[in-house]
């Protein structure tokens, strides 16, 4: 649960986040869904008092379909991290800066009328997100949890999540940051944890905290734990699999190129550990060290600078947990390891299971209950570490942080669940 919890960095996910995916299609501005007008009729409607007036008032939004089939420029863009999105958009103005420099990149556009709206919408949309991730409540949210992660000074991010709470932070954000703040730390202190449900948003609240520390959920418990608590929920391994699987890489100067070369940009440091069990079956390699790196390293060149390689390594079979057995071990829950080709890989030499494959493969991966988008966006990224394996995703729904609380809540939606096309 920890990574649902988290506040998602790519920007397909942080568009759900902010402002809301539901079957793949978003709600936007018709203004950036509709061409603009020509130059001159741009021009003289800007001077028009009328169409000065209607630009104060609230704009009527659109649906729109969100598919990579006809925006090619969204398959560019939904896996980047946000803080790159701003550079390829600039990179596909082609560093137009005044109105006549853009004016003139547009008439060379020719037929490419689809590519410069696709240009517009999503430098509009980026616009739209910029001032929400600008706010003084979502960076504070941004930094307990990166503090939670790194188990610093637990108690003043407790305490900063009392700030939150004061300030009229959304019941979402706070509840989040409070499981995410019992996972990590093994429970919240129960005077602490009395405190925060006394100052939270009144007794409907009490209904949703008690189905958090319930048996069937437990992630939101006291420290120290009841008596009955069953022994799954008694101690999650948080910090031992922080360590174990590299769940966390240091956001100092020396490891912002790991971050960029690893599943863990997706936030910005950490690997969904979802993602990183895949590894732990279909890319070994890729759990203890980074697989980009490596690449890095092999195609140095002689002047010891490292340079760009084209050539992947193939993909090893499938060798099911073998070498992670104990770390698996101190997960809750079971774990299945069934051949169905009747072969004793069992028997097998871990040695001849890890030789490349001889011929490409697919592996598909159910989630149960929902993903993420950065945990798609993170198995593309390991797709494309390997050749001769391939991905397919199925999933019983997308879900985020804020739909799962409100699932537990009961609060209803008006749409439908949070499928989409992936």
């Amino acid at each position: 649960m920890i990574t649902p919890l988290l506040t998602q960095l790519t920007y397909e996910g942080l568009t759900d986040e902010l402002i809301g995916i539901k079957n793949s299609h978003i709600e936007l501005p018709v203004s950036l869904l509709t061409p603009p007008p020509p130059m001159g009729a741009a021009a003289s409607s800007a001077a028009s008092p009328a169409a000065s007036a209607s630009l104060k008032k609230v704009e009527p939004e659109k649906r729109h379909h969100l598919t990579t089939s006809t925006d090619p420029l969204f398959a560019e863009l939904r896996d980047l991290n946000f803080s790159s999105v701003g550079k390829r958009l600039n990179k596909g103005r082609h560093q137009a800066k005044t109105v006549a420099q853009l004016r003139d990149f547009v008439g060379k556009l020719g037929g490419l009328q689809t590519e410069h709206q696709s240009l517009r919408l999503h430098t509009g949309l980026s616009e739209l997100l910029v001032p929400l991730t600008h706010t003084d409540q979502f960076n504070k949210t941004l930094e307990i949890q990166q503090n939670l992660l790194a188990s610093y000074e637990i108690p003043s991010q407790i305490s900063a999540i009392e700030d939150l709470i004061a300030q009229g932070a959304d019941m979402q954000t706070v509840v989040r940051l409070l499981c995410l703040a019992s996972i990590t730390c093994g429970g919240i202190k129960v005077k602490a944890l009395e405190n925060l449900k006394r100052e939270a948003y009144g007794y409907n609240f009490l209904p949703l905290l008690l189905s958090l520390a319930s048996p069937s959920l437990g992630i939101l418990l006291p420290n120290p734990l009841p008596t009955s608590t069953p022994p799954a929920l008694a101690k999650y391994p948080f910090v031992r699999l922080r360590k174990s699987l590299r769940l966390l890489i240091d956001d100092n100067p020396e490891a912002l190129d790991e971050v960029e070369n690893d599943i863990s940009f997706v936030y910005s440091g950490w690997a969904p550990i979802s993602v990183r069990l895949v590894q732990c079956v279909a890319q070994k390699g890729g759990v203890l060290s980074n697989p980009a790196e490596k690449e890095k390293a092999a195609a140095a060149s002689a002047d010891g600078k490292a340079q760009p390689s084209s050539i992947k390594a193939q993909a090893h079979p499938i060798a099911g947990w073998r070498g992670f057995e104990d770390i698996l071990a101190t997960i809750p829950g079971e774990t299945v390891d069934i051949v169905q080709n009747g072969g004793n890989t069992l028997a097998t030499p871990m040695a001849s299971l890890l030789r490349p494959m001889q011929k490409p493969t697919t592996t598909v991966i159910f989630f149960l209950g929902g993903c993420t988008y950065t945990e798609i966006a993170a198995l593309r990224w390991v797709g494309r570490q390997n050749r001769g394996r391939k991905f397919l995703i199925a999933t019983t729904g997308i879900v985020n942080g804020n739909s799962i609380i409100e699932s537990i809540a009961g609060i209803a939606k008006s749409a439908g669940p949070k499928d989409a096309a992936i």
